[in-house]
């Protein structure tokens, strides 16, 4: 059996890497085939329990985000405190030690273990408003003021994928109030590699000015991918990357991996990554990595590097992999074909290589606060975006630093994303069409060339040139319908 740490348990949430883990008293579980309880996607009830300890979660009943990664049951104060009207303290004592005994023989039947987890003894980095407010980063007067802040233009620095990049986008009391926000979403939430709030337009604890902001974003975002907003998609979703600990530094091999975007949704098209803050002193990284992407000033061919970089994401996405963590664990299935598997980790493995190396290959955006990054995962015509394979660098002290710097939250990697997805009634269809699509091309390739001139003749729309900055899932596939 497999020995985690807090850190490499939280990878296993059903979305980093596809598998579900949990542990109930340090003891690890593989809950995988019970998506529908402690999956994210749709949320179940035990959701928030995927990839972390969750033996105190369970025997209080309490699924808070204080509650979530810990075993310990000395304290119940607060347990106490709410049942103090039907309950006496030794009552709930006694209810809590029940549950631990019934949970704890629950999970030895019904689930297979796979490993142990043990803390290393430090306590996890606890998110407080109250702290935020009082910290000094939210006092300090900025050196431009809001009524003479402008948007810079947006710059496209990649067309393999295409990314466009928006060096001012977000006022620093822009940035100031969404980390504010993401903050009052996870109120004393303990975490170990990543903190996830979702920003939804309608939540009622917003203000109007927070809710007018997050429409602007909303908008913007929109405005560029091309793609309209609707009830299909996911919210805004802020997120807070903490330093890694000297000892599990290694690079994004062992940080999160590289993926592309259609891994948690198959339809999205386009991400905005927004970057509320820049790293304070005494860390590094945090760049979001584009190994495959070829930058717009190399007007030449590829290197031979880029070259393995790119048929390496390639061969990932013909394998049918959206993310290098499934690649690498392939082999470990007993079902896998061996020769896909093969395959499969060497193409993860060349990937990453080429994101950790001294001169790595592709394309870096550096953390900067306010400014936009938006790139697309698929192409026009549907298909995703091999070039588009991305990544977080891990945060690291600078050689020589202390690492009581890290304490301070405020120079941490804080960024919100946004993920364009084509709305369901389209999404369907296209998967239909595209796959019509292939198999006409496939049979009758002599056909196209009639086909093409039947679109120039009958529907002239076809041949609108699209928007410099945009993906449109109709006219792709319109000629299928005339078919």
């Amino acid at each position: 059996m497999s020995a985690f740490t807090a850190a490499e348990l939280a990878r296993y949430d059903g979305e980093a890497k596809h598998e579900i883990y949990i542990s109930f008293n340090g003891k690890v579980y593989d809950v995988s085939h019970r998506r529908d309880l402690y999956g994210k996607s749709p949320p179940g009830p035990y959701h928030a329990l995927a990839g972390h300890e969750c033996a105190r979660s369970l025997s209080t009943m309490s699924v808070e985000l204080c509650d979530v990664g810990r075993r310990d049951l000395e304290d119940l104060t607060t347990l106490t405190r709410k049942l103090e009207q039907v309950m006496s303290p030794s009552e709930v004592r006694q209810a809590v030690d029940k549950a631990f005994k019934d949970w704890e023989r629950h999970f030895s039947e019904k689930y297979t273990a796979v490993g142990s987890c043990e803390t290393d003894g430090s306590v996890n980095p606890v998110v407080s408003q109250g702290y935020a407010m009082r910290h000094p980063a939210f006092h300090k007067e900025v050196e431009l003021s809001e009524e003479d802040f402008v948007e810079s233009p947006l710059e496209l620095i990649s067309r393999k994928p295409k990314i466009f990049l928006q060096r001012k986008f977000l006022s620093p009391a822009e940035c100031r109030m969404l980390i504010e926000m993401i903050l009052q979403r996870k109120e004393r939430s303990n975490f170990q590699t990543k903190l996830r709030a979702p920003l939804e337009l309608e939540d009622a604890r917003w203000s109007p000015e927070q809710r007018a902001l997050i429409l602007k974003i909303e908008e913007k975002v929109a405005e560029v991918s091309g793609g309209p907003i609707h009830p299909d998609e996911t919210a805004l979703v802020g997120t807070l990357t903490p330093p890694q600990a000297q000892a599990s530094q290694g690079g994004v091999t062992g940080h999160l991996g590289l993926h592309v975007d259609t891994n948690a949704a198959h339809w999205r098209f386009c991400t905005a990554i927004i970057y509320l803050s820049s790293l304070g002193d005494g860390l590094c990284g945090g760049e979001t990595v584009f190994p495959a992407a070829l930058h717009l000033e190399n007007e030449g061919p590829p290197s031979e590097l880029e070259e393995r970089a790119i048929e390496a994401a390639g061969e990932l996405l013909d394998l049918n992999l959206d993310h290098t963590d499934k690649a690498l664990n392939l082999s470990e299935d007993p079902a896998a074909n061996p020769d896909k598997a093969d395959r499969a980790s060497r193409a993860a493995r060349e990937l990453l290589a080429r994101a950790d190396a001294a001169e790595p290959t592709g394309l870096r955006v550096q953390p900067q606060q306010g400014s936009m990054c938006v790139f697309w995962t698929r192409q026009d015509d549907g298909e995703i975006d091999r070039f588009s394979w991305h990544g977080g660098a891990p945060l690291q002290a600078l050689n020589g630093q202390s690492s009581e710097r890290k304490t301070d939250i405020f120079g941490w990697k804080w960024t919100l994303q946004k993920f364009k997805e084509v709305p369901l009634s389209a999404s369907c269809l296209a998967d239909l069409r595209v796959g019509l699509l292939k198999r006409l091309i496939y049979i009758v390739p002599s056909l196209m060339s009639h086909v093409q001139s039947f679109v120039d003749i009958h529907v002239p729309e076809a041949r609108t040139p699209r928007k410099s900055c945009g993906l449109c899932w109709v006219s792709p596939f319109r000629f299928i319908l005339i078919l």
